[in-house]
């Protein structure tokens, strides 16, 4: 091979050797994983816990409320009447339930009708103004003085609480009136109330007005429970029944208390005997219990013997639980009734506390000793 062909030769191999020079490696992308479905997130979730929930409310009652000529006429002001000053003294008490009852035995026809006292009464409307202003809720109207003076003072005190937006119960306008159920809600436990009284002082009730006032009937009291049980959480009776000033209930009460607690209420109020009686639980074999306040004496009369200026602010309370807004149970408990006494100051009246007193003016009755006695039945 000659010179020239030799570096032709060479030149070649340098162009092949230049042409076979390695390629950078490529890099390759990460792997992403799959993004999860919103199928697979949710199965993935735990289930949210049950939410329980418990709420106790406090229910209370006060007695007779029964005024006399002395208390109103102590209440007479330049422009009506003012019964404030006498329910001042223990306005706390009353104000401290969530919900708060009274009997107003004597009615509120007001002036229109005019005023009267024993034995047929009818009071000054602004009665029921000032209960309501001390924390009263509603009122039982279902008792013997309800026809004191006809159809009017019934009709007249209607019209009055329904101007002042006050609950009432045991006296009707009408039928529609006496077929509207009574249910209240209070904080989420619902309360059906019903009221009834042995009678209307021989007074017949009107004919084509039966609706007027619920009177004491066996197979009617069954019925009207039966028919509200299962629309309310608690059911509550009024009862005005009873002998007048006896401390103890009779063989009437204690029938119609069992009844009632066979039929399934769960707390009666009673009044009438114008006196204190005892508190009691009946329980039936599946575990139910009714609560018994037998009497609750007088709240605010002239009745001035004996233990008639003695009564008594009632309080009982209800806790209810629930999960995820299902009823879990119900439970009735701590009955308590704090004694009172009405006492004569300064020429008008108030309601006291029988402790803040020391004792009955009257018959020397201490606050331990009526404490004891309306608990007797629980010891």
């Amino acid at each position: 091979m000659n010179k020239i062909q030799m570096i032709v030769v060479l030149m070649l191999l340098v162009l092949v050797g230049c042409q076979q020079t390695t390629e950078p490696p490529v890099e390759e992308e990460p792997v992403t994983p799959p993004e999860e479905t919103e199928v697979e997130r949710e199965q993935e979730e735990e289930p949210p816990l049950p939410v329980e929930k418990e709420t106790t409310i406090s229910i209370g009652a006060v007695g007779d409320v029964l005024l006399h000529e002395r208390l109103y006429e102590t209440a007479e002001v330049e422009d009506g009447y003012d019964f404030m000053p006498m329910l001042e003294p223990v306005k706390h008490l009353m104000e401290a339930p969530d919900f708060m009852m009274a009997n107003q035995e004597s009615l509120p026809g007001g002036e229109e009708l005019g005023l009267s006292t024993y034995p047929m009464f009818n009071s000054p409307q602004e009665i029921a103004r000032d209960l309501q202003l001390a924390g009263v809720d509603l009122v039982s109207v279902a008792n013997n003085h309800t026809l004191d003076r006809g159809l009017d003072l019934v009709y007249n005190s209607i019209d009055y609480y329904d101007e002042i937006g006050l609950g009432y119960v045991g006296a009707y306008r009408d039928q529609d009136d006496r077929d509207t159920d009574r249910i209240v809600d209070v904080d989420g436990i619902s309360l059906g109330i019903l009221a009834y009284t042995y009678g209307t002082n021989g007074i017949p009730v009107p004919e084509g007005h039966e609706y007027v006032v619920a009177l004491i009937d066996d197979e009617q009291m069954e019925e009207d429970v039966a028919a509200l049980r299962d629309q309310v959480d608690i059911l509550i009776v009024h009862m005005h029944w009873g002998a007048e000033y006896i401390l103890e209930p009779n063989e009437d009460q204690l029938h119609q208390a069992n009844l009632l607690a066979e039929a399934g209420v769960d707390i009666i109020f009673g009044h009438h005997p114008h006196v204190l009686q005892p508190i009691d639980v009946i329980e039936q074999e599946d575990g139910h219990e009714t609560t018994v306040f037998y009497s609750l004496g007088n709240f605010l009369s002239g009745q001035n013997f004996d233990y008639t200026d003695i009564g008594g602010i009632a309080t009982i309370d209800v806790t209810k639980v629930t999960l995820d807004d299902e009823l879990v149970s119900l439970k009735v408990h701590s009955p308590h009734i704090e004694p009172t006494v009405v006492m004569r100051e300064e020429g008008s009246y108030r309601v006291r506390e029988l402790s803040e007193v020391g004792a009955s003016p009257i018959n020397g009755s201490t606050h331990d000793e009526m404490s004891e006695h309306v608990i007797q039945y629980m010891e």
